[in-house]
């Protein structure tokens, strides 16, 4: 008869150990990510006591962490609107890409639109963007992407008209993707869109 530990390092007796040494680490990494977790909320909190406008300002105009930089906007964007808006052109900027900053942007400027009226705010920069970028098939597609989340449809309209003229036929097709909208009366129907 064999005892458990006899000597046999075959079967089942090697994996058992090895399955416990895996069960061990994997607690010990379990248990590490969560004091990981308890420090990153800890110094968010006392980051957004902080002036920090500036510092991520700086990091998604540069690029370097601007993923970081967004992360922390989806984080905690709905209970300080006030740091997401004061970001808002940078934000913008993120948004004209239809890769993970782009789509983490328009995240974080949706969530922003439900607090605060955006339209007077992003005209500029989308009348910018549809002079400029129109036959950036990106751009445009990111644009109405962004325009359709926060549900401004009288730059909507300024975004299909501007689209149905583009000398490139992408863009083109992209506006038959976002039919007109008849009954426009979105945040800025009074300037006479």
């Amino acid at each position: 008869m064999r005892w458990f530990g006899s000597g046999d390092d075959s079967g089942g007796e090697r994996l058992w150990r090895a399955y416990l040494e895996a069960d061990h680490v994997r607690f010990l990494v379990e248990e590490r990510l969560r004091e990981a977790d308890e420090e990153r909320a800890e110094i968010r909190e006392r980051l957004l006591g902080a002036d920090v406008v500036p510092v991520l300002r700086e990091s998604l105009r540069a690029g370097r962490g601007s993923l970081a930089v967004l992360n922390l906007l989806r984080d905690v964007g709905a209970d300080r609107p006030d740091v997401v808006h004061a970001l808002l052109p940078e934000l913008y900027a993120c948004c004209l890409s239809v890769n993970k900053a782009g789509i983490w942007g328009r995240e974080v400027v949706r969530t922003l639109a439900g607090s605060v009226a955006l339209h007077d705010d992003l005209a500029p920069s989308v009348d910018r963007t549809l002079r400029d970028e129109v036959t950036d098939v990106f751009a445009m597609r990111a644009l109405v992407m962004l325009l359709d989340d926060i549900g401004d449809t009288a730059l909507m309209a300024r975004w299909r008209r501007a689209a149905l003229a583009s000398p490139d036929v992408d863009v083109r097709d992209i506006a038959e993707e976002y039919p007109a909208d008849e009954g426009a009366g979105g945040p800025a129907a009074a300037d006479g869109e």
